[in-house]
């Protein structure tokens, strides 16, 4: 095979045609390694130079096909996808490295069938194999993990029979994101639902000829609690898509956080009072926040007011922050109620509450964590949580600085 046509596959690799082009690769190959198993004599008049120049011929054939085959090996091993190649009995004669080790370890000369043990694939091959037709569908594999792939299997002719190529391409992170996406749409429909029937139930009592004044006001002023905590959750339903698809602004900056958390805990001090907790900043006069002053903000008021919401009457909240070798790790620590093992290794997921109840009564929306955690993140940190039901929670996280 000369130059241009290894370039031609190894362009149709790179793009969607891949199937195709290793299929035309495989065909060539098996015409071009014909095994010469006879010469032809010279015929009357034929000179025996012209029989010296077939033998010529015949022989630099014969130098081609090992270099041609370790070729067509390299490729076919250097793939970027799980790549079986198999006979017209379905037993498998090569593979490609990924499928060696992801689809754990098929064996040459078994079948498809014994290798991956899935009825749906061997019937497809099968299929393809009779038709000359290639087919395309999605399996779910148990060889190395339950994984699911979207599968082509392709069938090409050989000088002496039919074989075929298995393509495997792993979309499990594609399906689990469309099912986080169906949840999520269906959880935000479920928590804007509940205060606009709020809302609504509202209106209806004030819509009452025979409503007291007492009565109204009372009323407006849930209708007025209800909005705003509708309004609050849009902005961070907004607000979070906005980090994870990557389009909000960046992220990185400077912020004084001995300043910030001064200023939060004078915001936040009717709460506390109110609760008898007490808020106690070990922030160093010198510490500085790497993150934009609206991200540090979010940051550090979703932690604290949820230690000051979650702890109990007269308990302490402490927040703290030094160096910790090329970062900074920031530390709010709570004595109060603390979270239960069963739930802690949730609290970061959207929506997600401990006590739903008394997160909905205190104003949350269940995505305050969610963003902190994203935030952090995006900006190279990381971000954890430790608790003991009963005795606190510690959130700490760190930032490179």
């Amino acid at each position: 095979m000369d130059g241009i046509a290894i370039l031609f596959f190894i362009i149709a690799i790179i793009t969607t045609g891949a199937a195709v082009a290793l299929a035309v690769l495989f065909f060539r190959l098996s015409l071009e390694r014909k095994e010469i198993t006879s010469i032809v004599q010279p015929e009357g008049t034929e000179s025996l130079a012209r029989a010296v120049r077939k033998l010529a011929v015949q022989a630099a054939v014969c130098d081609e096909v090992p270099r041609l085959k370790s070729r067509y090996d390299q490729l076919l091993l250097q793939l970027p996808m799980c790549v079986l190649v198999l006979d017209k009995n379905r037993k498998i004669i090569a593979m490609s490295a990924r499928a060696g080790t992801e689809l754990d370890e098929p064996q040459r000369g078994r079948t498809l069938l014994e290798t991956l043990e899935n009825h749906e694939l061997d019937s497809a091959a099968a299929t393809a194999l009779r038709s000359v037709e290639p087919l395309e569908l999605e399996v779910r594999l148990y060889a190395g993990g339950r994984r699911s792939y979207a599968a082509k299997v392709v069938p090409y002719r050989t000088e002496q029979d039919l074989e075929c190529l298995v393509f495997l391409r792993d979309i499990s992170e594609n399906i689990k994101f469309g099912e986080l996406r169906s949840q999520f749409a269906a959880t935000v429909s479920h928590e804007l639902r509940t205060p606009l029937a709020g809302i609504q139930g509202l209106v209806e009592s004030l819509q009452d000829p025979d409503i007291s004044g007492d009565d109204s006001r009372r009323f407006l002023e849930k209708v007025d609690k209800e909005t705003h905590r509708l309004g609050q959750l849009i902005d961070e339903i907004l607000f979070l898509s906005s980090l994870e698809s990557g389009s909000v602004e960046e992220l990185k900056g400077e912020t004084d956080l001995f300043t910030l958390v001064n200023e939060l805990t004078g915001q936040l001090k009717p709460l506390a009072d109110q609760r008898e907790v007490t808020i106690k900043s070990n922030v160093p006069a010198d510490a500085m926040l790497p993150l934009k002053e609206r991200m540090a903000a979010t940051v550090m008021s979703n932690l604290i007011q949820n230690a000051v919401n979650y702890s109990g009457i007269g308990s302490r909240v402490d927040i703290e922050a030094g160096r910790d070798g090329g970062q900074l790790r920031v530390t709010v620590r709570d004595d109060g109620i603390g979270i239960d093992a069963e739930h802690l290794p949730h609290i970061f997921e959207r929506f997600y509450r401990v006590d739903k109840s008394r997160s909905k009564s205190l104003g949350g929306t269940g995505l305050g964590l969610s963003i902190v955690k994203h935030i952090i993140e995006s900006a190279g940190g990381a971000i954890t949580a430790t608790s003991r039901e009963g005795f606190g929670t510690e959130i700490s996280f760190t930032l490179p600085l």
